[in-house]
């Protein structure tokens, strides 16, 4: 009689690093389509039913209501015209295209954000899966776009993994560059999430080249209090993950309340600009619950 493997193993497959995707992390990978098959089906009557060009979940029809069916999909306009309960049932759009861009620059390696980037890609990875849609996994370095696989089935989240697993933080994202080869590249009415930590000179006003292409998605913004919040105290030896300089900072409460201002206010340009292109803003740090940013992602670009 054979065992069945647990989901962690089904899921972990070859190449994937331990380190960065833990057992707890892979259960929860094996869990995705029910999640967010749940919580789409409790948004399905709320403000998130529609994401994009025809939405995520597409209506089919209404049935009789049976006893064990979920109320939130009772229809209560119909039982307040027609004295009649019934229930919609959807099904998924399984046309969608995904596509994932990952920022692999060095920036993004310091204190666990490598983990916390590796870990949110392969959420969105999941999401996309999840539905059966098709999916393209990239990452940005140099501005130059570099495609790393494409799939359209559940079972290529082991590749997936294994691809995250190998890929290791370098140079600049140079999303200046990237933006507009990344706009001749994504197809209309996609669905795009770009995981990144921003630390760009890009102007966000550069996300304005996808406007008018019908996309949807989220923009998942790494946030590491060290960088963006750092305490005030001592001296610390600040290295450039990128270029190598080095220089001492000391973080008085004045420099270091300067440095969170700046980088509230670089975050906050960056969601107006995302929500104008039609991207949700997700932000995200690495100490983030994964299950919560599960929901976010599952919501916020379905």
């Amino acid at each position: 009689m054979s065992r069945r493997r647990p989901p962690s193993a089904r899921v972990a497959g070859e190449g994937a690093d331990a380190a960065l995707f833990p057992p707890s992390f892979l259960r929860l990978l094996a869990a995705v389509p029910s999640l967010v098959r749940r919580v789409k089906l409790g948004a399905a009557a709320g403000a998130h039913a529609a994401r994009g060009t025809g939405g995520p979940i597409l209506f089919r029809s209404h049935r009789e209501y049976r006893p064990g069916d979920d109320l939130r999909r009772v229809d209560w306009s119909v039982l307040a015209r027609h004295d009649r309960v019934v229930v919609r049932e959807f099904e998924a759009e399984r046309d969608v295209r995904t596509e994932i861009w990952v920022d692999g620059s060095a920036s993004t390696e310091a204190f666990g954000g490598r983990a916390a980037v590796a870990r949110a890609t392969a959420l969105a990875c999941a999401v996309a899966l999840s539905g059966g849609g098709r999916l393209r996994l990239g990452v940005l370095r140099d501005g130059v776009p570099h495609e790393r696989l494409s799939a359209d089935d559940p079972s290529a989240l082991r590749a997936v993994l294994g691809v995250l697993s190998a890929e290791r933080p370098a140079g600049r994202a140079g999303l200046v560059d990237a933006f507009p080869r990344l706009a001749a590249r994504i197809p209309s009415r996609s669905r795009w999430i770009l995981v990144s930590d921003l630390l760009s000179r890009a102007d966000p006003g550069a996300l304005h080249r996808f406007v008018g292409r019908g996309l949807f998605g989220a923009l998942v913004h790494l946030r590491v209090p060290e960088v963006t919040a750092p305490l005030p105290g001592g001296f610390f030896e600040a290295r450039d993950a990128e270029t190598g300089a080095v220089r001492t900072v000391r973080f008085t409460p004045e420099v270091a309340a300067r440095v969170t201002a700046r980088a509230t206010e670089h975050a906050e340009r960056w969601q107006r600009h995302a929500r104008q292109v039609g991207l949700a803003y997700v932000p995200f740090a690495p100490t983030t619950d994964p299950e919560a940013l599960l929901r976010r992602l599952a919501l916020d670009a379905p």
